[in-house]
């Protein structure tokens, strides 16, 4: 058994949607400097790094982080899927149809896509792939127990479609289908499956999205 992070650690360098270039990381206090300890303040938008977008984050009388039950944040039953796409690329029923089949036991979906290649260059915000609105209600059908999806690229809106984006996150979050953005999916063992997600928000007040720390537990797959 292997506990791995799906999360990417959370810096200035991170890249944001739109381009953005908001995260200050600023040392307070610093033991260099004679201080009595290091502290830092930061600052950063809701939807930095790897985060979790709530049905807030689109709907006025939508929930928050805080609103959700503890119990909401821990996935028993996951399944990462394999994509291939292109920059820009809107993913479509058509193009994941042959990757996922009926689970009503699955609760988080995560694509894989390999994009996360790109978070270093200007392409991952800007050509990002995203996710086609009519996903939201397919999913759903083929799996009834589903509460979350996660994707290796920066927003299921790609820049290249950002109508369609938002048509897509007011689907999802509609159906209280959390969205988990900008994961750290390139490290999780192609040979290996999951059997267990936590993925814990930062906890404020009316958090329409919030990053995240997300670990994922591996099967051991020789005691299968």
């Amino acid at each position: 058994m292997g506990i791995i992070w799906l999360s990417h650690v959370l810096d200035q360098t991170t890249p944001l949607y739109g381009g953005s270039r908001d995260i200050i990381l600023q040392s307070k206090q610093s033991l260099r400097d004679g201080d009595n300890c290091n502290t830092t303040s930061i600052m950063f938008s809701s939807h930095s790094g790897t985060h979790v977008d709530t049905p807030y984050h689109f709907f006025t009388r939508g929930k928050t982080v805080s609103d959700f039950p503890s119990e909401t944040w821990v996935f028993t039953s996951p399944k990462c899927i394999d994509i291939s796409v292109k920059p820009g690329q809107l993913l479509t029923i058509g193009d994941l149809s042959n990757a996922v089949s009926p689970d009503a036991r699955l609760d988080i979906l995560l694509l894989r896509t390999g994009f996360e290649s790109n978070r270093e260059d200007q392409i991952y915000w800007k050509e990002g792939p995203g996710l086609s609105s009519k996903l939201a209600r397919y999913l759903r059908t083929l799996h009834p127990s589903l509460r979350a999806i996660g994707i290796d690229f920066i927003s299921i809106s790609s820049f290249q479609h950002r109508e369609e984006g938002r048509t897509a996150h007011r689907e999802f979050l509609e159906n209280e289908i959390l969205l988990f953005e900008d994961m750290a999916l390139g490290q999780l063992d192609k040979t290996q499956e999951l059997y267990q997600i936590i993925a814990l928000p930062l906890r404020f007040a009316n958090a329409d999205g919030a990053p995240c720390t997300i670990l994922g537990w591996e099967k051991d797959n020789e005691k299968i």
